[in-house]
This record gives structure tokens, sequence and C-alpha cells, in this order.
């Protein structure tokens, strides 16, 4: 019997940080299955010196692939691959979610399966007619015709992605809510959970003493003011570094003031700080970090997972600058919406204002609202999850056993 190989296709990079979010030494360790990995070779330019320096630190992983990297650079060396592969060929496309269907037609063409699962595909962002008019009203009028393009690409490629888009073979979904989604684009949809869900079953497990013996309030950094985020939409304004740490920092004098409770960081991944403004912090902790502190507060980090599954008391914050992006704006409010958080604009607040919603937050925490929006997005109510070695044992065993 042939061994099936699974196929992980992207149009960035392969760095250490996916490697760890999507758990590829497993795939590659396993003795069942084969891997490939495919990107495309012309990849997003970034300007910013500082940023270019962390993506390179982080493409050692990349660079231990060897003969496993394929790379392409125009149409004709992606179907030179395409034609390498056949049904025992298992697509794993990480920007499914994104591509054009022609794109996915063609990968489909010589017999291979497609495969997809989203660490977390959320929040989830709704453009309505209000959203657009006011954003019409806010551009200058010599960017309205960038506008108007943008807004008929968008639309033309949602109308052929429901007319001709490929349906995936296998959809690994989170939650609920993909459940549904996992019904009109594939063939097979299977419970699974978000990374974040796997940690946390990892973390109940752990004994290991606390980083942190005292209380305090955690702090989940997004890498604010230069969000790796900016780099991938054109969306002003973005937040200065001057603006966002005098806010920041002036938030953080009056919690202190107010609650005698140290603050702890817990740094994105992706941060070049060792400190975040000189307040203790760590980086790789976030899961241990949120479990053992008092409360939590954030902006839209997809490290909130982390605070529904613990059960905290959360403060959702935000600048100025933040909620005029209307993408940005539409994040915010999604986990307001769905994690019923309280929020504070951290560029006009008053200590009473500070007072008053946490006090809210302690007699009004609703825990039935988290195990909601855990069922919804995270994992599905009758999901056996605990029982699952890892998800990606578990894409394996499924890709094995598909006929």
């Amino acid at each position: 019997m042939t061994k099936k190989k699974i196929i992980f296709l992207r149009s960035f990079y392969f760095d250490s940080l996916l490697f760890e979010k999507l758990d590829f030494q497993k795939y590659i360790d396993s003795k069942k299955i084969e891997t490939e990995f495919w990107r495309s070779n012309n990849n997003i330019k970034i300007s910013d010196l500082k940023v270019k320096e962390i993506f390179h630190k982080r493409l050692s992983k990349e660079n231990e692939l060897g003969n496993k990297l394929k790379k392409f650079s125009n149409f004709w060396e992606l179907f030179k691959l395409v034609k390498t592969t056949s049904k025992d060929c298992y697509i794993y496309d990480i920007d499914f979610l994104n591509r054009g269907p022609f794109f996915s037609l063609l990968l489909k063409l010589f017999g291979a399966h497609l495969v997809f699962h989203g660490h977390s595909n959320f929040p989830i962002i709704k453009i309505e007619k209000k959203d657009i008019k006011q954003k019409i009203k806010k551009i200058p009028i010599k960017q309205y015709l960038v506008f108007f393009l943008k807004f008929i690409r968008f639309f033309s490629k949602k109308i052929l992605n429901r007319l001709i888009k490929p349906k995936l073979d296998i959809f690994f979904y989170n939650g609920e809510n993909e459940k549904l989604l996992s019904k009109k684009i594939s063939k097979k949809g299977i419970s699974l959970f978000t990374r974040d869900y796997e940690q946390y079953l990892i973390e109940l497990k752990n004994n290991s003493p606390r980083l942190v013996n005292e209380e305090y309030i955690l702090f989940l950094d997004q890498s604010y003011p230069i969000p790796f985020d900016n780099y991938f939409t054109n969306e002003n304004p973005v937040t200065t570094e001057e603006k966002y740490k005098n806010a920041i920092l002036n938030f953080f004098h009056s919690l202190e003031k107010l609650y005698n409770k140290k603050i702890i960081v817990a740094l994105h991944p992706n941060s070049r700080r060792e400190k975040f403004f000189n307040y203790e912090s760590y980086k790789g902790y976030t899961n241990h970090l949120v479990r053992h502190s008092s409360f939590v507060i954030g902006h839209d980090s997809l490290s909130l997972q982390f605070v529904a599954l613990w059960k905290k008391p959360c403060l959702l914050i935000y600048n100025q600058d933040m909620i005029d992006r209307l993408t940005k704006k539409k994040e915010l409010d999604w986990f307001k919406d769905n994690m019923n958080l309280k929020t504070l604009n951290i560029d006009k607040f008053s200590d009473q204002e500070i007072i008053s919603k946490l006090s809210v937050i302690g007699s009004d925490f609703n825990k039935n609202v988290y195990d909601s929006f855990i069922h919804k997005f995270l994992r599905e109510k009758n999901n056996n999850s605990e029982q699952v070695e890892s998800k990606a044992q578990l894409i394996i065993d499924k890709i094995i056993n598909h006929h």
C-alpha cells in the first residue's frame, strides 16, 4: 500500500512560529505519513528593518526542511509541483479561506485531496452597508477609485468562491460555528479544537510551580504600537509609539494605584522586547500566566481564548487610533459581544471609570457566557477532546483512514 503524503502549502514563510502553531515536527517525525512543504517564492516585502530582522531569526526552522521544501515563483512552477500529486496526496492549504477558486481547482487537477484546519478562524468580521458608507465619508476624494476597486475585487471574489470554488475533502472544524461552515465548504467535517484549547489541556496537567507567586493583573501584549497585521493591511491610522506608550503607561499606573497589585505582561510571540516598558514580562507562558492571574486586560488578542478557558474576569482596552480603523474596531467589538466584555478607551478615562467597570466585572461575571464562547468557537460541546493525544496525530490518523 502506498504511503499517503500531506503537503503543507503557504504563500509566506514556514517560520519557527508557524512550526510551533501547527506542530509541523509531529508530521515530519511520523512514520505513518510522508510530508512536503510548498510555498511561494514571491514573499511580501517588509520595509521595517526591525521587523525584517525578527522574520529572518524565525526562518531557521524553514532552513532545516531541506529537500522537503519546494518553492514556486510563478504559475508554471506551481503547475509542475501539482503534476507530481496523486489521489494519495492531501494538500493542507494554510491560506485556503483566502484563496481564489481557480487556485484551489488547480490543486485538485491530478487527484489530490484538499484538507484544512485553522488554529483559530476568528474574530469573524462582517462588513455591512453602513460600514462602507461611513468609510467612504472618511477617505479623501483622491482615494475613492482605490477604495472602489478594492470593493469590486472583494465582492467578485466572494461571488466566484460561492459559484465554483471546490469543496474541501476534509475540514477539521473548531466549535459549533465552524461545524455549520463545514457543511457549506467541505465534503466531510471532523470535529477538532483550536491550538490554544490543546495548550489548555496540556496546562491542566502541569503541576510545576507558578512563575509569579504574588497576585497580579495580566496584560496580553499584541506587539503594539507595531502590530504585525499593519504589514498586511493598508488601513489607517496606525498607532504611534509615543501615543501608545503614554496611554498604556498612564492606564497601568492608575491600575496599580487603585488595586495595589503588580502588573505582569504576557509578551506577544512576535515581540522584539524583553520587557514591556520595564514591566515584568514573559514570552511563551501566556496560558500559564492567564491561569494564575487575578484578572486580565488586553486588546483583540487570540489569547483571549485562555481567558474563557480559565474563566477569568477581563477588561478589553483600546486607544482612539484602534477604533478609528474599521476592521480593528470590528474585531474589538466581536470579542466584546461574544465574551460579554467591558471596554475602556485608554486615551480618555478616569480612575472612577476604571473602578466602576471593574466592579461590574466582579459582580456580574457570568462564566456561562465563556462556556458558550468555547463551544461556539473553540470546541463543540460533544467533542471528547480530553481523549485525543494531539490534534496533529488526529489529523494524520484521519488522512490515513480516508478513502
